[in-house]
């Protein structure tokens, strides 16, 4: 199974994923990044800080090479789905 890292952008930089996680194709990935960015808003609403839609996760492979940048202002353009 391939190993996708799952790097967070935010107004401070990049944050980066140095352990990864093994999932089983991009359409996982997809769906990862989907339940995690909702995830991280519903934290922060319930926490009291403002909707964190201008930030991003960058999906890189091994290698680096950047697969899928996915903002998480895509939850709120695509509540049911994967990207």
């Amino acid at each position: 199974m391939p190993r996708y890292f799952f790097h967070f952008r935010s107004q401070n930089g990049l944050l980066e994923d140095y352990e990864g996680e093994d999932l089983a194709d991009l359409a996982a990935v997809g769906e990862h990044v989907m339940a995690s960015a909702k995830e991280i808003i519903a934290e922060g609403l319930l926490g009291g800080k403002p909707v964190l839609t201008d930030f991003s996760f960058e999906v890189c492979d091994k290698a680096g090479r950047l697969l899928l940048d996915f903002p998480f202002s895509e939850t709120a353009a695509k509540p049911g789905a994967a990207p």
